[in-house]
């Protein structure tokens, strides 16, 4: 049945709301002003600050992407706990399909507010404007969302819980086989949740990222392949609940790590810092970015303030 992706859909138009006072406020960004922050080397902690003023985002420490990866994944078993109530032990629930729903719509949203918010007209190239909005997106909230839903989906894969229709007979029915709506749905909620932005991405940073930094996607690439076999190795089954939640955590915080330093290494490459100051540069100042103290300012430092923080509710919250 369809209907649990309408029902999503409605509630997260409705919980969208809470949006229009960002669009509303949000002041354009000046491209001359920040665009040499790509190149900066160290990363400029003022600049920093000026991103997060306009965009309320800021690159995020690795502590709290590895703590944002935990909860996900500890929501998720819990979510995925109610197919036993809603007794669909083959398939995916209705409950599950609902939350996914809403955070699908919720990041799409969120990804046209950080498109707003860029004067794309200020004087610089488009390339250099399109260059600057990448940083941004990578760095947001809807960018680790949107890898930790493939995690999900690699999950539900492993759980064999795609055996059956997601979206009705009449959709993926007869004939489909659970890699091929595996498939469907990486294509939905990982491009999907960006508005696709993400495909473009994908081909103007990700794939000469992958050559390029290619031993970032190979150690990243091991620690996928091998987490499964390295909880059997302790004694944990990766197939039970606990299993499950490490593997979507772990994969979930590796990953984002590697597509992050990847793509940001690059955008920093097309600034020109590569051949000014050498190969691993990008890399270090990508981890040199990454200050606790920014990132505290941006999001917490107003208290209770900090849920109403988009960037900060799609991390810890929802």
């Amino acid at each position: 049945s369809s209907w649990p992706w309408g029902a999503a859909a409605t509630a997260a138009a409705l919980s969208s709301l809470a949006l229009l006072p960002g669009l509303v406020a949000g002041a354009p960004i000046r491209a001359m002003d920040l665009l040499p922050y790509l190149r900066d080397s160290p990363p400029s902690t003022q600049v920093d600050v000026e991103l997060c003023n306009i965009f309320r985002v800021v690159e995020k420490p690795y502590f709290v992407l590895f703590g944002s990866c935990w909860i996900c994944a500890i929501m998720q078993q819990i979510i995925d706990a109610t197919r036993y109530y809603e007794e669909r032990l083959e398939e995916l629930g209705l409950f599950q399909k609902v939350y996914v729903g809403i955070q699908l719509v919720t990041l799409v949203l969120e990804t046209c507010v950080l498109f707003g918010q860029v004067d794309w007209l200020d004087g610089a190239s488009l390339w250099m404007m399109y260059n600057l909005y990448v940083y941004v997106f990578v760095h947001s909230s809807v960018f680790v969302r949107s890898i930790m839903m493939s995690m999900i989906i690699w999950d539900w894969l492993l759980a064999k819980l795609l055996k059956r229709p997601v979206f009705g007979t009449h959709i993926d029915g007869k004939g489909w086989s659970d890699w091929e709506r595996a498939l469907m749905l990486i294509v939905i909620l990982q491009f999907g949740s960006s508005a696709f932005v993400m495909a473009l991405v994908t081909v103007t940073h990700v794939i000469p990222a992958l050559v390029l930094y290619h031993p970032v996607f190979l150690a990243a690439a091991a620690f996928v392949v091998k987490v499964r076999q390295w909880l059997k190795f302790v004694g944990v089954d990766p197939d039970g609940r606990l299993g499950r939640g490490l593997v979507m955590a772990g994969n979930s915080f590796v990953v984002v790590s590697a597509c992050q330093s990847m793509i940001t290494s690059m955008i920093r490459v097309y600034a020109g810092q590569l051949s000014r100051q050498g190969y691993l540069m990008p890399l270090w100042d990508d981890i040199s970015s990454r200050r606790l103290s920014t990132w505290y300012e941006c999001h917490l430092s107003q208290g209770t303030l900090a849920f109403r923080d988009q960037d900060f509710l799609n991390l810890f919250v929802r």
